[in-house]
């Protein structure tokens, strides 16, 4: 019989599980990872050892089979092999979105989009202004994004200032934007595509959609025949991150068991267990186990794919990926000169105004344009100061950008350096005017009651 007195390690490690399962399943929690890979990764590159961090994010490795080689560097391992799973779990919450979030509401959904277009056209135009028939103007792209885990960072150190709703807008609204960037990879970031390996990539995931049409819930089939889309994907020339989006786009959203009938299943075999005279033992007992296993695999039929992967991913990506991305690329050479150049060089100017100017111009007078002429509308407790607020914070850019400047600069490293400089200093001006904005808007309230 199973043994139900608990020891002192047992029941001392009861005590701190749940506050330390809070602490790092809170939103401050990830960005504070985030943010310390971050400065990890700046003051490596900035002290006297950095050609070791040179060193570690560049030397290749790998492995050899037969005449067989794979060989890449860290860097590269991270940004075309992680994040791909950092991407797939993107597509999973795209997904769940459009079909059940703030996106599959109409009048949501024309807000979100309409404002999200507005917070990419007008940086993406602000930096093509600054550089106009210059060879960084391939540079567009990188104003365009919205780090979501630093954003929501940031929103939550004035959360009791600010009404709940605007985090799910600020997530909704960076999802739209996170759409606009996949697709701005995909079609402008690509240099060259075989067409073979990408055809065969697109037939991998064809397959992955009908095998979802057929009703496969099997997790090996999707990762094997995934693995396979993302290394044709990779062959084709196309950023391997698209795989990972369009990969979760064919992860079964439905239930295999409808709820009413997995509730009917379930209590059926917990009653079989309890009207048993002698206890539940699912370790002796062959029959007990079997019945425990089959409420569980009953809650599994009722649960969907998508949501148990985006729940097993989120921490991994956030904790780990996440960090790992910000440790390899964020270690610029940081100083005054740098400083200098991100305010003076054209790719630093159009950097920094389009993440703090042209997210407030696009984001805001998208939002002001929306309300004016009725095409959406915003939550009960919203108010566009608000929105002007959140519009600053959107400016936050460091991953997205950092990874779009990766792939338009990565044979220009003069360019990626002031890009990478650019997108540190417009990310932090846009959190501090955000933050300030919005408790201000706070304060003019509390004083106006």
């Amino acid at each position: 019989m199973p043994n139900n007195n608990k020891n002192k390690l047992q029941r001392g490690l009861e005590n701190i599980h749940a506050p330390f399962s809070n602490f790092i399943n809170a939103q401050t929690t990830i960005s504070l990872f985030l943010l310390v890979a971050t400065i990890a990764a700046l003051w490596w590159a900035n002290s006297a050892y950095s050609a070791a961090y040179v060193n570690l994010i560049h030397t290749p490795i790998g492995f050899f089979v037969g005449g067989f080689e794979l060989k890449a560097s860290l860097k590269h391992i991270i940004n075309d092999g992680l994040m791909v799973i950092f991407f797939f779990l993107l597509g999973l919450e795209i997904k769940r979105e459009v079909l059940s979030g703030d996106l599959a509401r109409p009048e949501n959904r024309h807000m979100l989009i309409f404002c999200a277009l507005g917070g990419m056209v007008c940086p993406a135009l602000i930096y093509s202004l600054f550089n106009w028939s210059l060879d960084s103007q391939i540079g567009w792209g990188i104003p365009m994004a919205t780090d979501t885990a630093f954003a929501l960072g940031v929103l939550t150190l004035v959360k009791k200032h600010i009404p709940g709703s605007l985090l799910a807008f600020i997530v909704g609204l960076a999802i739209v934007d996170d759409v606009g960037a996949i697709l701005v990879i995909a079609i402008f970031y690509t240099q060259e595509i075989s067409v073979i390996y990408l055809s065969s990539a697109f037939a991998f995931i064809a397959l992955l959609a009908m095998g979802n049409y057929a009703g496969i819930r099997q997790p090996l089939f999707y990762i094997a025949i995934g693995v396979a889309a993302w290394w044709m994907m990779l062959k084709s020339g196309v950023h391997p991150t698209v795989a990972g989006v369009a990969i979760a786009l064919t992860i079964p959203a439905r239930p295999q068991l409808a709820s009413d009938k997995m509730l009917n299943k379930a209590k059926s075999n917990i009653s079989s267990m309890q009207k048993k005279n002698q206890e539940v033992d699912v370790l002796a007992n062959k029959q007990d186990h079997e019945q425990v296993i089959a409420v569980r695999d009953d809650a599994e039929r009722a649960s969907t794919p998508l949501r148990r992967w985006e729940d097993a991913l989120e921490l991994p990506v956030a904790l780990f990926i996440l960090p790992l991305f910000a440790l390899t690329n964020a270690g610029v050479k940081f100083g005054i000169s740098s400083i200098i150049d991100s305010v003076i060089h054209p790719i630093g100017l159009g950097i920094i105004t389009g993440l703090v100017i042209g997210k407030f111009i696009g984001i805001s007078g998208a939002c002001w344009l929306c309300l004016r002429y009725k095409f959406g509308s915003l939550p009960d407790d919203i108010h566009f100061k608000h929105v002007i607020g959140a519009s600053f914070i959107a400016g936050i850019g460091f991953t997205m950008s950092t990874f779009i400047a990766a792939l338009g600069f990565d044979a220009q490293a003069e360019y990626l350096h002031i890009a990478k400089s650019s997108i540190l200093i417009g990310s932090v001006l846009s959190a501090v005017l955000g933050v300030l904005f919005l408790r201000f808007v706070a304060t003019k309230k509390a004083q106006s009651e």
